[in-house]
């Protein structure tokens, strides 16, 4: 018997089939299919690795019928896996040699590893790296501490807040124009730490560009602290950021300070290794 897209799923509504916003573009070299395909497998993120079949839909706005069977050519090539019991989609097995070559041909994670080794090292606590994508940054390397502690921060979670010590290193730097629009968004109370206030947020970043170095005392996530320390290429550039993350407990004043240190000197010697000279 053939598969209908009732036959598995809920029959929630579809909503407006308008895919302007999906495939508005004037390209005829663009296989629209193809791009519809990409675009609902990016739906799957650290934040929600999996989707049912109205969460797709609700989410690429294309008609019901169309991303069942997008999903269903995705099934029949392992790039995504239906869960039956749950009645969700996640990821399959041909992505995961995707994903590791990904890793492999990323020279400069290859290049910060050692560097987040040694932070990790000389901490004790997690290291991370930051870089900046399209306004947001995006965790891209991670070596984990050896105490019991699961980091808020996994490689691949985008972070879009002012709220983490990555984006205030990152923010700090900008020119006064493009910081100004920064303050401009509204940030979200993401817990009772979160700096909400433009004059709070632009006071803190200018402790920042003066010390050099961005704190995260749960104001991202309760109960996990960070320090952060810029990364610049050869013209001065900001290239990422590396961090120190550890749970509240092991974040006092001390170590609040020794990880600060840390993570500046770690943070200097690999700018001087991608061949920053500070004037």
């Amino acid at each position: 018997m053939a598969d209908n897209p009732t036959s598995r799923h809920s029959n929630r509504a579809v909503p407006g089939t308008d895919d302007s916003r999906l495939d508005g573009r004037e390209d005829q070299f663009v296989v629209r299919s193809l791009a519809r395909g990409l675009k609902l497998l990016a739906l799957f993120t650290v934040d929600h690795p999996e989707w049912s079949l109205a969460g797709l839909v609700r989410e690429i706005n294309l008609p019901k019928a169309t991303v069942y069977r997008i999903t269903r050519t995705m099934e029949a090539e392992r790039y995504l896996i239906f869960n039956t019991v749950t009645g969700m989609y996640h990821l399959g097995p041909s992505v995961v040699p995707l994903t590791y070559l990904a890793q492999q041909t990323s020279e400069f994670e290859k290049i910060a590893k050692p560097f987040l080794e040694r932070l990790a090292a000389e901490t004790g606590e997690t290291a991370n790296l930051g870089i900046e994508m399209e306004g947001a940054i995006v965790i891209t390397g991670s070596v984990l501490t050896s105490h019991v502690f699961k980091s808020s921060l996994p490689v691949g979670r985008v972070l879009t807040d002012l709220s983490n010590a990555h984006a205030k290193v990152y923010t700090a730097y900008k020119s006064p124009a493009e910081r100004a629009k920064a303050l401009a968004k509204p940030q979200p109370a993401l817990t009772p730490h979160s700096l909400v206030s433009p004059a709070e947020i632009e006071a803190e970043l200018d402790r920042v560009a003066e010390e050099g170095v961005g704190f995260d005392m749960e104001e991202h996530g309760l109960g996990v602290c960070s320090a952060a320390a810029p990364v610049r290429g050869q013209n001065g550039t900001l290239i990422a950021t590396v961090s120190v993350v550890a749970p509240k407990e092991r974040f006092g004043p001390e170590e609040k300070e020794r990880a600060a240190q840390a993570a500046k000197k770690v943070a200097a010697d690999f700018s001087a290794f991608m061949g920053y000279e500070p004037r």
